[in-house]
């Protein structure tokens, strides 16, 4: 019933972009229809539903522009999403452009917020966590805020994403399509559970105070702006 998922020929730790696969897992409807469910709860955590005053918005590793699509039903105005793949487009209620978080296509004090939602694992790294950090900084206003979100280390969280990892026909089909996501950045995410601490010491080391702080069980919630 239950298979178990062996290490081997997982995603590597410095993989820039994701497989094939859990491209697949994502776009699958059960987890399309989940994200639509949960980010609104997740944004409005941030504060971010009714941070409607002016400004531009930039959605860092945006996927499919979920986060971006709730922003816009709820006032918000010059929404912008960066991601590694998909249209270089300006379609509504958003522009999407490809590119890199590590080098915005952006000038300095460019937007007001920026968010980057379930995402720090996906740079793989510290070092690359920080030239995040420090491009964010960059092309903030003087007076803008940094929105971030993933999952934090709970020894919980991370017995249950092995669980989750493995095969079992009797899980729901959103649990099965999130345990073949779990199963392509399995290296990503376990580097991530162990080392998400570091997180303030590298906004710290560039920086970013953080102002707000909500752990839930399975998500940490930052809101953060430039220290004077």
């Amino acid at each position: 019933m239950f298979e178990r998922v062996d290490d081997r020929g997982r995603g590597q730790v410095n993989s820039r972009s994701e497989t094939a696969a859990w491209q697949a897992a994502y776009a699958a409807p059960e987890l399309a229809e989940r994200r639509v469910r949960t980010y609104e709860t997740k944004l409005r955590r941030l504060e971010l539903l009714s941070a409607t005053s002016p400004g531009r918005t930039l959605d860092i590793a945006c996927g499919h522009g979920d986060a971006l699509r709730i922003l816009a039903r709820h006032g918000h105005g010059q929404l912008v999403g960066i991601d590694l793949s998909g249209p270089a487009d300006n379609a509504r209620p958003f522009g999407r452009i490809v590119a890199n978080g590590i080098d915005l296509p952006f000038a300095d004090g460019s937007f007001e917020r920026i968010i980057c939602l379930h995402s720090l694992h996906h740079f793989r790294s510290f070092d690359d966590i920080g030239h995040l950090l420090t491009e964010c900084r960059r092309v903030l206003t003087r007076d803008g805020q940094l929105y971030l979100l993933d999952h934090w280390g709970s020894f919980w969280l991370r017995g249950l994403f092995r669980i989750l990892e493995w095969r079992c026909p009797l899980y729901p089909a959103a649990a099965r399509r999130f345990g073949e996501q779990l199963r392509e950045e399995h290296d990503a995410i376990f580097w991530w559970l162990r080392e998400w601490k570091r997180l303030f010491m590298s906004l710290g080391e560039v920086g970013f105070v953080v102002e707000r702080q909500i752990r839930t069980a399975a998500f940490l919630h930052l809101r953060c702006r430039a220290d004077e």
